[in-house]
């Protein structure tokens, strides 16, 4: 629960254009992913970097935040969430701010599991 409210914080944040809010904000969603144990790094994927672009109309403000590696992890959940058109839309958003956008993966005509 703690790390949804952070994003709400989050997004006041990105509202009012407070960079030092920011910093600590994702600086500290950063610091939960890298941690070895999975608990912590799991709840900020799912519970942090999944949702930074719910707020679609802050896009452009998100997309420099978000380091290559956790882009890397989460890409596969914005794709189980979102219509092909927002995931290429945020694609190049983050190849514009200089964050590398992995390779799609392969379609396969294999079904996802539910």
């Amino acid at each position: 629960m703690f790390l949804s409210e952070l994003w709400q914080l989050a997004l006041e944040a990105h509202r009012d254009g407070d960079r030092e809010v920011l910093g600590r904000v994702y600086g500290f969603a950063h610091w939960c992913f890298r941690q070895p144990e999975r608990f912590l790094s799991d709840a900020s994927v799912v519970s942090f970097y999944e949702h930074v672009f719910d707020e679609w109309a802050l896009r452009d403000e998100v997309a420099p935040w978000l380091p290559a590696e956790v882009v890397d992890r989460v890409r596969p959940l914005w794709e189980w969430r979102w219509p092909k058109e927002r995931l290429s839309e945020v694609d190049q958003l983050l190849a514009e701010t200089g964050a590398p956008v992995p390779d799609p993966p392969v379609e396969t005509t294999s079904e996802r599991p539910v």
